[in-house]
């Protein structure tokens, strides 16, 4: 059975992640009404495509440009 602090029980009741290690492994935990409202947010984790690698360079390029650094 998993332990928990009492900073990461406080941090599942706020509603946030924590991450567990256990036996070498890396889990997340979140409580059950926020695991399901990720679920009902249609998440698309699906390969990019070329139009949105597209966006997102044109994108990055902005914010560097924003922030004064060369592209």
């Amino acid at each position: 059975m998993i332990e928990l602090t009492h900073e990461e029980r406080q941090r599942l009741d706020e509603g946030e992640a924590v991450r567990i290690h256990e036996n070498g492994r890396e889990y997340v935990m979140l409580r059950p009404d926020v695991y399901a409202r990720l679920v009902e947010e249609d998440y698309d984790d699906s390969p990019w495509d070329a139009d949105e690698m597209d966006r997102l360079r044109e994108d990055s390029v902005s914010q560097l440009d924003r922030y004064g650094h060369d592209t």
